[in-house]
């Protein structure tokens, strides 16, 4: 767009640019110009200050309607610091002064118009990638949420058969084998272990955007261990032994039971998965504080291998490639819980093999 009061000015500068490839629009006033940009915002647009409407106006409106996306040069011939400084204030990109020679011109104008093309097309580019995540996110919302009622049904089915079946062999019906309910056992720890990555993996969205809400009640904490240990006993390899701490006798904690339980199998999974026989697996717990009646340390530990120091540091970061090379949400979700607690969870070296500590308040 050019917009010059001065004709032979504007056929002259509209001619050059047409002969460089530009699709030039002209207009005699700021007014119409505006008028003009309303319906069809322009790229570039070389502009005269001195006009019956001011070119400082055009400007500030040019800019108030399409920011960064139009491009905008100043033709005018007063070179003086008052009329500069008004040009950059109102919105000005480059500053010209008349008479300047076409050529001049036009190859600020062309390097003008390739810097709006890298804007164009990084703008474009930014919303494409916002298109991407908001349908990511949203795709692996409705994915976890069916999952998880997937998981929840295949759960309270095989629980139900557990229960007609029997868990050991205290009286089973005579036509099912012990194969044949260690097999639905191990069905039922794997949907298990699945519908907690499922919810490991919701629950870190929500834990993000701040829309978890505790449930806290006061639960003994013998029997949240223990609770954790049933799960993971079938699956630990012969030789590996299991050994609960509890200081004193009866402790209770002030938490929510679901979200911790989760933390502590996850802890515990790995204790399982990384643990060789001959070996052993201690969890503990006692009191955090004695001023908070409330408040619980709980302890994994287990005497496999040392964890790396290097590994160690970011153990609970999002993603973190850990041991094997494997990537994980698991230990990030156990510190966004003991953080929406109010606590921590870490990796403390002691000797005899990995410990993990979890400090919890009773109170928010």
């Amino acid at each position: 767009m050019v917009v010059d009061d001065d004709p032979l000015a504007r056929r002259q500068t509209s001619a050059a640019l047409e002969r460089a490839g530009f699709e030039v629009i002209t207009a005699d006033d700021g007014a119409l110009a505006i008028m003009m940009a309303s319906a069809t915002p322009p790229d570039l647009a070389l502009v005269d200050l001195e006009m019956p409407t001011s070119g400082l106006d055009l400007i500030r409106h040019l800019k108030l309607l399409h920011g960064s996306a139009v491009h905008v040069t100043v033709l005018t011939g007063h070179d003086d610091e008052v009329s500069r400084a008004q040009a950059f204030d109102a919105g000005t990109d480059d500053y010209v002064v008349k008479p300047a020679p076409l050529a001049e011109l036009r190859r600020r104008l062309i390097a003008a118009a390739r810097s709006q093309q890298a804007y164009v097309d990084a703008r474009v580019a930014r919303e494409v990638a916002d298109r991407r995540i908001a349908y990511g996110a949203e795709a692996s919302a409705l994915l976890a949420h069916d999952l998880n009622n997937g998981l929840a049904v295949c759960l309270s089915n095989l629980r139900y058969l557990v229960d007609v079946f029997g868990e050991d062999d205290s009286g089973p019906p005579p036509e099912v084998t012990k194969d044949e309910r260690d097999a639905i056992a191990s069905t039922l720890r794997s949907l298990r272990k699945m519908s907690g990555l499922v919810a490991n993996f919701v629950d870190i969205g929500r834990f993000e955007d701040a829309a978890i809400k505790l449930a806290r009640a006061q639960v003994p904490a013998e029997d949240l261990l223990r609770s954790v240990i049933d799960v993971h006993a079938p699956s630990t390899p012969r030789g590996v032994n299991w050994d609960v701490s509890v200081v004193p006798a009866g402790l209770t904690a002030t938490i929510d039971a679901a979200l911790i339980e989760r933390v502590l199998h996850n802890l515990v999974g790995n204790a399982v998965r990384y643990c060789k026989p001959p070996g052993w697996i201690r969890l503990g717990a006692r009191r955090w504080r004695e001023d908070d009646q409330g408040s619980v340390e709980l302890t994994v530990q287990n005497n496999g291998p040392d964890i790396p120091q290097d590994i160690s540091k970011t153990l609970f970061e999002k993603y973190v490639t850990g041991r094997g090379g494997k990537r994980g949400m698991g230990l990030y979700f156990c510190r966004l819980s003991c953080e929406a607690h109010g606590g921590t969870v870490e990796h403390v070296p002691v000797a005899g093999g990995p410990c993990f500590v979890i400090r919890l308040p009773g109170h928010s």
